[in-house]
């Protein structure tokens, strides 16, 4: 009866990690590429984040239409004016109709269109970059559900192996084969395998939380990751990644347009100094004064003269911005270049830790239970060395995971360093 019951024990135990059963039908079913293409599409923070481009658009649209419209003038008057040689007062009125029009000498509506025009790919290249950070955000939300996912069926698998010793051991002190202590200690570990199990779902329900958010779904709606446990890892060396982050970084973009914004601005600075435009406009005038009528025509001229204000802060204040812009670029692209090597050295490290749990100790501890098996039907060991080997056994499957889960996370921030998706 013993050997059966520690048997079933052992092949329990190295099933632990299989999926968990099937659930309710409410339940949505998703993988990675399908995670990522719902993300880019119904993320709420990138919904916000497109809307810039929307205000940017506009700005470009306003920029290319002439910002002066022609202003037409009227005037007149009426009075009574004495002749000198005759006591006489007699009316006489002025009118007068014209049209004048403000014009740009600089060439300035062409240094704000390319203004807005950068401003337009900056605003595009800032939501790329937004989705980007979704890039990275979802497979690791979505490495974490998987990872809760195979926590919960490694705590229901402890809690078959729990309940199936708590009976043996009552049955077996019942019989008076073992002391009462098996039997409490079974019962401890059951109670145990039982907090553990509402802790890990738990743990997944905040999980599928988090991934609902990122998809833009209800946060009550029941999400399941179907992939494998282990995000695929970019192929190539530092130098390599390097280079391809550098090429295709949305901020790196960014950046560069936000100088490009601001060369215009210095120019704009710069053609505004001297003479930036003059008025020009046409009026026609008619007077009555006793018995006489006058009527005029008149070219009217208006330049402003740069005797004072010469815009000497404002061109200081466009250089000093141009010149803050291009360090940006250079900080920008350092950055970057920090972010995939601190994420590649963190995805190595993390791997060559999962590879030695793979490879070595989830096999040894394996091993280990079976000579315990082994020995406990040859009568060298009880029945509580048999869990102790179990329970270190579950334990290594657990920190197994926890090192799958950093591998993940690394793997994530890679992908984010990167600008790609897996």
């Amino acid at each position: 009866m013993l050997r059966v019951v520690v048997t079933l024990v052992l092949g329990a135990a190295l099933v632990v990690g299989a999926g968990p059963p099937a659930r309710a039908q409410e339940e949505a079913t998703l993988t990675l590429e399908e995670a990522l293409a719902e993300a880019l599409a119904r993320n709420p923070a990138l919904v916000v984040e497109r809307n810039t481009v929307g205000i940017a658009a506009g700005t470009l649209r306003q920029a290319r239409i002439y910002p002066f419209n022609p202003e037409l003038e009227a005037e007149g008057g009426a009075g009574r004016a004495k002749g000198i040689e005759e006591d006489e007062r007699r009316g006489t009125n002025v009118q007068g109709v014209g049209l004048s029009q403000t014009i740009w000498l600089r060439g300035q509506r062409g240094i704000r269109i390319r203004s807005a025009q950068a401003g337009l790919r900056r605003a595009e290249a800032i939501v790329r970059d937004a989705e980007r950070t979704v890039i990275g955000d979802v497979p690791r939300a979505f490495a974490d559900l998987l990872v809760a996912q195979e926590r919960v069926a490694l705590a229901r698998e402890v809690v078959a192996l729990a309940t199936e010793v708590a009976d043996v051991a009552r049955k077996q002190f019942e019989a008076g084969a073992v002391p009462e202590l098996d039997a409490f200690r079974a019962e401890v570990e059951l109670d145990k395998a039982r907090n553990r199990l509402v802790a890990e779902e738990r743990n997944r329900r905040t999980a599928e939380r988090e991934l609902a958010l990122l998809l833009g779904r209800p946060a009550e709606l029941t999400l399941r990751a179907a992939a494998p446990v282990l995000l695929p890892i970019p192929p190539g060396d530092v130098a390599a990644l390097q280079q391809a982050a550098v090429g295709q970084r949305p901020d790196l973009a960014a950046a560069r347009e936000a100088v490009r914004t601001a060369a215009a601005e210095l120019d704009l600075v710069r053609a505004e100094r001297f003479f930036p435009e003059l008025r020009v406009g046409v009026k026609y005038e008619e007077s009555r004064e006793f018995d006489s009528t006058g009527r005029a025509g008149l070219l009217t001229l208006s330049v402003p003269l740069p005797l004072i204000n010469r815009l000497q802060g404002d061109i200081d204040r466009a250089a000093a911005e141009l010149r803050q812009q291009e360090a940006a670029v250079d900080f920008v692209r350092r950055r970057i270049e920090k972010e995939v090597a601190t994420a590649l050295q963190q995805v190595v490290a993390s791997r060559q830790v999962v590879d030695a749990y793979q490879d070595r100790i989830l096999r040894d501890q394996e091993r280990n239970f079976r000579l315990l098996r082994e020995g406990y039907d040859l009568g060298e060991f009880k029945i509580t060395d048999v869990l102790v080997g179990q329970r270190e056994f579950i334990d290594a499957r657990e920190a197994y995971l926890e090192a799958v889960s950093a591998l993940n996370g690394a793997v994530s921030d890679l992908y984010r360093a990167l600008g790609t998706r897996p």
